[in-house]
């Protein structure tokens, strides 16, 4: 299957911005019944044509990052949805995980979790933190911007060595790897690599209530 070019022009801009407030009205309904069978629930950004797959070079596909202002919309939106999943997640009256993740410079990773019972310590250990400061990449004026706090962790992905077919990308794998771990699996020792994309950074208001 040919894929589009990564480098083609994305029309319509003004259009797609002005259907993000209908996007963002349908998802700020917390599908209850969802998380209390499931104890989680998400929103990613399935946004067309940003979360379709682009060929960036002959050996690489991903996906294409939206225009720094539709960005800003985007995240505008986010928390327009993280407000009305809060006030749904404290009639539940029992502790919870609400947290915006922002991709960065990956940004169609972000997307919004929400969980509670064991699901918590879960999403609370997902990442790992980074060590090093840096300024969060995205301003927006928000009335409740100013209340959030964030915390920049490592975004990526992990490859098995065993889905790997020769020692030559057992090795480009070694090389690149953020990341190596070891993990038992029936019995015999599996190893894994953390590929490191960027950031992840995770975050959620300064409140008091049934928040973690």
């Amino acid at each position: 299957m040919k894929l589009t070019s990564i480098h083609k022009k994305i029309r319509g801009m003004r259009k797609k911005a002005r259907k993000l407030e209908t996007w963002a009205d349908y998802h700020k309904q917390l599908h209850v019944d969802s998380l209390l069978q499931y104890n989680k629930e998400y929103v990613k950004l399935w946004i067309s044509p940003f979360y379709n797959l682009y060929q960036i070079n002959p050996n690489l596909i991903g996906r294409k990052n939206p225009p720094y202002k539709f960005r800003r919309q985007i995240f505008y939106q986010l928390i327009e949805i993280y407000v009305a999943w809060q006030e749904q997640l404290e009639q539940l009256n029992q502790p919870y995980y609400l947290k915006i993740w922002l991709g960065d410079p990956e940004f169609m990773d972000s997307q919004i979790v929400a969980a509670i019972n064991d699901e918590i310590d879960y999403y609370n250990n997902i990442f790992m933190d980074h060590e090093e400061h840096k300024d969060f990449p995205l301003r927006i004026h928000h009335p409740l911007m100013d209340r959030f706090v964030w915390k920049r962790c490592v975004n990526g992905y992990v490859v098995w060595e065993s889905d790997l077919e020769t020692a030559q990308e057992v090795n480009e794998i070694q090389n690149k790897a953020f990341k190596t771990f070891e993990t038992e699996v029936d019995g015999r020792i599996e190893r894994s690599y953390f590929m490191k994309t960027g950031d992840m950074w995770v975050g959620s208001m300064r409140r008091s209530g049934n928040t973690t």
